[in-house]
């Protein structure tokens, strides 16, 4: 009888709770409920673990096309359902699908710098240095599986531009040669018409292409890595730092500093031969037929009316696979990730739904040339009209400040995400308006080009770019829960006006 009395007692207090917390629900307004479903989802603990998991080894780095990129497709579908969010994608899906070829690196890799030392009566032997992978250099991410030893030319900006009278190929032979090339391009004006007439030679894709034109055996490339490029097959690449070209530039009666400023100084190729060798050895496997995975989950407005209109959360998910060895990209772009599933989970728990219905894409590709992002804008899912804003997040986890790109036709963007700092984040926010006129970096320029209403949201104040510092333990998760908490207040005032 007593254990009766007492599950009943038990019975009682829980019934008297649930009508408790229903009153409680009832009498709150809408900015509490908001608030609670921010504190109770949105924690320190809960969004850097999200960054410590997909950080994780077994992702190997997150190339798109790669299996280790469908390991964190997986996880982010998961969350999605877990959080019973309404499937975005194709055919009743959480996935857009497209073609992706991609280029896997294996160990084995390699990348020597070879020195003339004269021995005797002028004999010649070529003494070989080695340099520390991240270092000094690291794979090309679409590179030929294959090896090379050749004479190395330094040919510039590798611009040829008969248009703009520019060619740092003319009067010098590349061919069975490397070619050490620069990225960017010899332009300093910012001028919006100039800007447009170098845009193509900008492009990673321009300049190999233009080595394998002119015949070159391979390439030096000095850029931060990135598969970003095309692939071209039998011709070998990699990425190398300044402690490679200055050696290479050593010996010649040129420094590397000087010959760059006599460039952009004189608008002419400075581009010869650098009497050094160079050995590239890329142990690589092609995969033609991979694809890309664009996963959108969806949370229904609450306005029967509002609902048919649409606010894009966008976070890019891959990043730059084994190079031949682990890049985490933690801070690019696993905390924007984590933001995203932050505010996912937070909405789709909340008591309270915004008036508009809020799309959250975790776009694939973007390190790989936008791929993702310009194949959303090619095969929207939802009409283009009917999207209010997209919102997209880049490197959030950083830093101490928070900053914004916004497309120069919508300010109103960038004075909701200030209302929304002022109000609840309190961080010093920088607000930029952006004409996109140069390369696209981001998956936001993409929309932006496209016509699409968006903004772009970092956090601001350092960080390693591409690079295996690029880790967990650069991540400050005090600015990574701001800058989520910004993202939440910012997503609900704009699904909201």
């Amino acid at each position: 009888m007593k254990k009766g009395i007492l599950l009943l007692s038990a019975i009682l207090a829980l019934g008297s709770l649930s009508s408790s917390a229903q009153k409680r629900t009832a009498t709150m307004t809408d900015e509490e409920m908001y608030l609670d479903a921010m504190h109770h989802n949105i924690t320190t603990e809960k969004i850097f673990g999200y960054v410590k998991q997909l950080s994780d080894p077994a992702l190997e780095g997150r190339l798109a096309g790669s299996p280790g990129m469908a390991k964190a497709v997986d996880i982010v579908k998961g969350y999605f359902k877990e959080w019973e969010l309404i499937p975005g994608g194709e055919n009743g899906s959480y996935i857009q699908l497209f073609p992706h070829p991609c280029v896997e690196i294996q160990p084995g890799s390699t990348m020597d710098i070879l020195f003339p030392v004269t021995q005797g009566k002028k004999k010649t032997v070529w003494i070989s240095k080695t340099y520390p992978w991240a270092d000094g250099w690291f794979a090309g991410g679409m590179t030929s599986d294959g090896e090379v030893t050749a004479d190395v030319v330094y040919a510039g900006f590798g611009v040829t531009a008969p248009e703009l009278a520019y060619d740092d190929y003319k009067d010098i032979d590349v061919k069975g040669k490397i070619v050490l090339v620069e990225g960017e391009t010899p332009n300093i004006s910012r001028n919006p018409d100039s800007l447009t007439m170098w845009y193509k030679h900008t492009l990673h894709q321009t300049k190999l292409n233009n080595a394998v034109t002119h015949g070159a055996a391979g390439l030096l490339y000095k850029w931060v890595p990135g598969p970003n490029a095309p692939y071209n097959p039998g011709f070998v690449y990699c990425h190398v730092t300044d402690t490679v070209v200055n050696d290479i530039f050593r010996g010649t009666g040129k420094t590397y500093k000087e010959t760059i400023r006599q460039i952009y100084k004189t608008q002419k190729p400075a581009s010869f031969h650098t009497g050094k060798r160079a050995h590239i050895k890329m142990n690589a496997t092609y995969n033609p037929n991979a694809t890309g995975k664009n996963i959108l989950g969806m949370i229904k407005g609450s306005d029967p009316i509002l609902c048919n209109e649409y606010v894009i959360i966008s976070a890019h998910l891959d990043h730059l696979g084994m190079i031949p060895f682990l890049i985490e990209g933690a801070n690019d772009n696993n905390s924007s990730s984590a933001a995203m599933l932050g505010v996912a989970e937070a909405l789709a728990k909340s008591k309270i739904k915004p008036k508009r219905s809020i799309i959250f894409m975790s776009v694939d590709g973007e390190e790989a040339g936008l791929t993702g992002s310009t194949y959303y804008t090619n095969h929207p899912l939802v009409p283009k009209d009917k999207v209010i804003a997209i919102l997209n997040l880049e490197q959030v986890g950083v830093g101490q400040m928070l900053g914004a790109n916004y497309h120069y036709k919508y300010p109103e963007l960038a004075k909701l995400s200030q209302k929304a700092n002022a109000m609840y984040v309190h961080r010093r926010l920088f607000t930029n308006e952006t004409h996109f006129l140069t390369r696209p970096r981001t998956d936001g320029a993409v929309f932006m080009k496209a016509g699409y209403p968006c903004i772009d949201l970092w956090a601001l104040g350092g960080g390693y770019y591409h690079h295996p510092k690029d880790n967990i333990r650069s991540i400050n998760p005090d600015i990574l829960r701001a800058a989520t908490e910004w993202l939440y207040w910012t997503t609900i005032f704009i699904a909201n006006k």
